[in-house]
């Protein structure tokens, strides 16, 4: 179980540090930008980044009824 939980903490903490760099990016673009609008930036960005609409990750599309 330790395990297992050390993945999950890992992949979040990976997560986290992909968030920050995009908002960084964004900031390098457009210093201007507000709070609001980077926080919309970055709502686009998880809905629109490539994988996203299938959960995550680029490639094809697994057959999602192994989850069921």
């Amino acid at each position: 179980m330790k395990n297992g939980i050390a993945t999950f903490e890992m992949i979040a903490e990976l997560q986290r540090l992909a968030e920050r760099a995009f908002v960084y990016k964004l900031k390098q673009k457009d210093a201007s930008m507000t709070p609001q609008q980077v926080e919309a930036e970055v709502c686009k960005w998880y809905k629109e980044r490539p994988g996203a609409e299938f959960g995550d990750g680029i490639g094809r599309v697994g057959d999602l009824s192994r989850f069921k």
